[in-house]
């Protein structure tokens, strides 16, 4: 298990951050995101998912929705949102499963650790801390499979 932290400032530091990350990812591909609420995980996803498909996307919280998709060519990114999960059959029915075995998909799912089932692991866990208003600490955890 590798562990890296960065600390990330301003919007611009958060866009090279991106797009160094963007650089090793290439689905199928799991990302669990974890932070408190405002730490950044939608704007962090936002950033991540302009870099992969290398063009500017709208990225909203799927808080309600559970997920978002965005889509190009042949790369899927789904935006998922854990939080209200309570089972397996929550998870089937938000239509997560069937991207946790697609070999198009890039995962970026928000509250990873409140599952108390059994999904697959992610390739990166990545942690979200405030540390101030405009300063935020990310904490990589890479190859849990």
């Amino acid at each position: 298990m590798k562990k890296q932290t960065n600390k990330i400032i301003t919007i611009n530091e958060l866009n090279n951050f991106t797009v160094d990350i963007s650089k090793n990812i290439s689905a199928p591909f799991f990302i669990g995101l974890e932070g408190e609420m405002g730490a950044g995980k939608t704007t962090f996803t936002q950033s991540l998912v302009n870099n992969i498909l290398k063009k500017e996307e709208i990225v909203n919280s799927p808080t309600f929705s559970i997920i978002n998709l965005y889509e190009q060519s042949n790369i899927k990114i789904v935006h998922a949102d854990l939080f209200r999960l309570e089972s397996y059959e929550d998870l089937i029915f938000s239509g997560i499963e069937e991207y946790l075995f697609d070999n198009n998909a890039i995962i970026i799912a928000e509250w990873y650790s409140k599952i108390d089932f059994e999904i697959p692991k992610p390739n990166m866990l990545i942690n979200i801390k405030i540390i101030s208003e405009y300063e935020r600490q990310f904490t990589i955890t890479k190859n849990l499979k």
